[in-house]
């Protein structure tokens, strides 16, 4: 084995601000090569700057860009190897966060305001499994951020949720799949986060979210977790993850 391939390879989606920076920011630290990807050029460069990171200005819910990413990994960082570890976090709600909450329900959906969402949460997953799968070989690891609101109602977002309860069960069915590539895949679910996500009429109690950092730790732990294709909860700070099986999923 070359020290190449004993240096994890991580890919990042969301990369720039909240969950997905804490990620780039702890692995970039523990020396491992890590490609961050983002729309937001500015926080990307700047991330890239203080972390050591490669940064790729990407919008997750565009097919030919993940393609185009696909190639530029075999040739632009083709000494990094192949991708050992895939981190599919990037998300958005149905509103902007500084939007009423109204604004979040179905009656006051708007067609661009969907799309988008769902390009998103949704395609940038399905295409990013679809172009890095070839890619990553056994051993390899993959994390979906999806959301509590992937395994219970959100009465806030209804469509967000939908569109995480989607990514949850594509983790579940795509588990056992993978297994036999020698690849696990896992579905993060936390409860509230402080990240600019969050609608701001939501965050009126500051102590009911938790950091980024918390769910940093819990990406880089579900990388080598080997229960794989499960939906794993995140509620608080000082609860540990644990997980919500789908009916007939029996404990190993």
């Amino acid at each position: 084995m070359t020290n190449r391939d004993q240096i994890p390879f991580w890919v990042i989606t969301g990369a720039a601000s909240g969950i997905g920076a804490a990620v780039t920011q702890q692995v970039a630290e523990s020396g491992a090569r890590v490609l961050a990807l983002d729309v937001d050029n500015e926080k990307g460069r700047t991330l890239s700057e203080s972390t050591g990171a490669a940064f790729l200005s990407f919008d997750v819910s565009d097919y030919e860009q993940w393609q185009q990413l696909q190639s530029k990994i075999k040739t632009e960082f083709g000494e990094w190897g192949a991708p050992t570890r895939l981190h599919l976090n990037a998300g958005i709600q149905i509103a902007p966060p500084t939007a009423p909450l109204s604004d979040y329900q179905l009656e006051a959906m708007t067609l661009d305001r969907y799309q988008k969402m769902m390009g998103v949460n949704v395609d940038g997953v399905v295409f990013g499994l679809k172009a890095m799968l070839p890619l990553m070989g056994a051993g390899s690891a993959i994390v979906v951020t999806a959301s509590l609101a992937g395994v219970t109602p959100y009465t806030v977002d209804p469509l967000y949720a939908m569109s995480k309860h989607a990514m949850v069960g594509l983790v579940r069915s795509m588990g056992p799949i993978l297994k036999a590539r020698g690849i696990a895949i896992h579905a993060l679910c936390p409860g509230g986060v402080d990240t600019s996500l969050v609608p701001l009429a939501q965050k009126g109690n500051p102590a009911a979210f938790m950091t980024p950092q918390t769910l940093a730790d819990d990406v880089v732990a579900l990388m080598t977790e080997e229960e794989s294709g499960k939906s794993w909860v995140r509620l608080r700070t000082d609860k540990p993850k644990y997980i919500i099986r789908a009916p007939g999923d029996k404990q190993r």
